[in-house]
């Protein structure tokens, strides 16, 4: 493709009118992995500036063209934003024209569970859908890892092909606050912005709460062109709703509230299925999932107001929903003994009291729960999680996490800050051992909750990622692998 045709949709200056006509096969971004016969797009990054190496990209040969945000005398296209120009470039290769449509979830906790629902529904439904998340990114019915929730731009728009590739209509996406602070989506219109809560996370990288909460935001602001569905529950959730402009096209969902879309008018809970009657727009809708939890019922509420508006039959909805399976790391349950052993993601002091509280109605004899808090992030709510901690269980057992490249004891000083009472605290550093102590404590009839790493098989350790798995571990103990 011809450099003037991947800069469609960009205001640029070119002093070298023919460097617009050269022929790119690829784009490059990041020094350590350049392409041949590409265009070089130099952004500033979050740790570092790809300008900072210019003298040495302007004479490596396999790069025809680079694309700056400052003026050289060489052959470069100037550009303001050269985030937002990468983005561009990168649609304009792989997309060449198509555009499916588009559901994009953001918010603190959820945005997987309704990622994975939603992708479910549409596809019940013989609706061809492309699922980008977490956990892994699933063109149609290929598997791809996730590097990261919202890929790079050049990994997104990529993926985005793949699902033009196999026929996918729909692209249903999470969006983090790092995506849309940094631009990674832009260019993408989407038809549906999903709003599922805000709370205390990622103040490492966000100068405050509000200024994640306007991160956030940017999804229904800058690329929404359709339906926003909000969480009403949620005090951020109001403060969106209220900020929009076009408010005919909002739709809420709350579990006791008349006044939204979606609300729940009954709920009958239990840890193998719930039955769930919902209100929607003065219809009643009773489902049954295997979902566990209230905060799964939101969960549920997001996605059923997507599919009702895709104009998918409620009974289709229904059907769907009782054969929704769990989504990995997410109260993955595992039964031995009589004992209940739930493993879960939640990272964040609300998350974990979402997951607690969900499992508190079920407790017969203790909840034993096991956490850690993640090296190099928001250190803000590792205090936070030990309160909810001993605030729901009789016995914590702190361990480590992905401790990264702080020191895993370091990481647990602070969050015992957060605890009033240590004599129901175990402390072990080395997480295999940690498991090991919370089961080898539970009796029949406990429930045990491993939070923290959910769906991932792996430990970050001074740089170096080793192979660890809390599934495996627990059938480990239990002497089922």
């Amino acid at each position: 493709m011809k450099v003037k045709d991947l800069l469609k949709g960009l205001d640029y200056f070119c002093k070298d009118k023919n460097l617009l006509e050269i022929e790119i096969n690829d784009i490059s971004f990041d020094t350590r992995d350049i392409k041949e016969d590409s265009i070089f797009v130099c952004n500033k990054g979050v740790n570092y500036d790809t300008h900072n190496d210019i003298e040495r990209l302007k004479n490596d040969s396999r790069i025809k063209v680079i694309i700056t945000e400052k003026s050289y005398d060489f052959q470069t296209v100037v550009v303001k934003d050269g985030r937002k120009a990468l983005a561009l470039i990168c649609k304009n290769l792989f997309l060449n024209g198509y555009t499916p449509k588009l559901i994009g979830i953001t918010g603190t906790n959820g945005k997987t569970t309704t990622c994975y629902l939603i992708d479910h529904i549409l596809s019940f439904a013989n609706i061809k859908t492309a699922r980008l998340g977490t956990i892994n990114y699933k063109i149609d019915d290929e598997i791809y890892p996730a590097p990261t929730t919202t890929p790079s731009p050049y990994d997104l728009y990529k993926m985005i092909s793949k699902a033009k590739n196999k026929g996918c209509s729909n692209v249903v996406m999470e969006v983090s606050s790092h995506a849309l602070d940094q631009s990674r989506v832009f260019g993408l219109t989407y038809d549906y912005a999903v709003y599922t809560n805000l709370s205390g996370d990622h103040l490492d990288y966000h100068e405050s709460i509000d200024d994640y909460f306007k991160a956030k935001s940017r999804l229904f602001h800058e690329y929404l062109n359709g339906y926003a569905i909000i969480n009403i529950d949620d005090s951020y959730g109001e403060k969106l709703r209220e900020s929009l402009e076009n408010k005919n096209n909002c739709l809420t969902y709350s579990f006791n509230s008349n006044n939204a879309n979606i609300f729940v008018k009954s709920y009958d809970k239990g840890l193998e299925k719930s039955f769930v009657l919902f209100e929607l727009d003065g219809r009643e809708l009773e489902v049954e999932t295997k979902l566990v939890g209230k905060h799964n019922i939101y969960n549920l509420m997001a996605s059923i107001l997507v599919a009702y508006k895709y104009g998918i039959d409620l009974e289709q909805i229904k059907k769907a929903i009782v054969s929704f399976e769990n989504v990995p790391g997410r109260l993955d349950k595992i039964v031995h003994n009589n004992i209940y052993v739930f493993i879960d993601y939640a990272h964040t002091d609300d998350a974990l009291k979402n997951v607690l509280q969900s499992l508190l109605p079920f407790k017969k004899r203790r909840i034993i729960t096991l956490f850690g808090c993640g090296g190099d992030r928001d250190k803000t709510k590792r205090p936070r999680m030990a309160k909810v901690a001993e605030e729901y269980s009789d016995l914590v057992v702190v361990t480590s996490d992905n401790p990264r490249n702080e020191d895993p004891q370091s990481i647990i000083n602070d969050i015992l800050k957060g605890f009033d009472d240590n004599s129901k605290v175990i402390v072990e550093v080395d997480r295999r051992r940690a498991i090991e102590i919370a089961l080898g404590n539970a009796l029949e009839g406990d429930i045990v909750l491993i939070a923290g790493k959910g769906h991932e098989d792996y430990q970050l350790i001074k740089g170096i990622k080793y192979h660890f798995d809390d599934k495996e571990e627990v059938l480990r103990f239990f002497g089922k692998i």
